[in-house]
């Protein structure tokens, strides 16, 4: 049941980042016959029971990134697939942030990689990651940035 309801916010998010009838938006990748879908938002927008239940703090003031990586398949249904993600985290002032992903399997066959960090007020992360999906010969990079609101 918790891993349900975490499955459920998690989609609703990428979700979110997906434009109608378009796999490819401003927070995926398409490449090489795998998909990578990925978002950052304040924890706060978590559930009481989800963040209990897979031990994240909700506060205004830690953020949390969300990737997923798919395979396309041949009749259209993309599968989730393992991946090496090597990730970095800047501010616009040039300081890194410190996020350790791990990985979230769900019973369905989902799969997420998850990290938390801190932010301020208006503070502007920049995120670059290096997604090597298994059976991949070579990775997929992505950048994206995200503004915070801790008001």
């Amino acid at each position: 049941m918790k891993k349900n309801i975490f499955s459920v916010i998690l989609f609703i998010f990428v979700s979110f980042s997906l434009s109608a009838g378009n796999t490819t938006s401003k927070n995926s990748k398409v490449e090489n016959g795998y998909e990578i879908h990925y978002n950052a938002f304040s924890t706060d927008f978590l559930t009481k029971d989800v963040a209990k239940s897979y031990q994240i703090g909700r506060s205004k003031t830690k953020g949390m990134i969300n990737i997923a990586v798919l395979k396309q398949q041949q009749d259209g249904v993309s599968t989730a697939v393992e991946a090496n993600i090597t990730l970095k985290a800047q501010n616009l002032y040039g300081q890194n942030k410190s996020i350790t992903l791990r990985k979230i399997s769900e019973n369905d066959g989902a799969i997420y990689y998850i990290g938390t960090f801190s932010v301020s007020s208006r503070e502007t992360i920049n995120f670059k990651a290096s997604v090597l999906a298994n059976g991949a010969r070579s990775p997929i990079e992505i950048k994206f940035s995200q503004e915070f609101f801790t008001n």
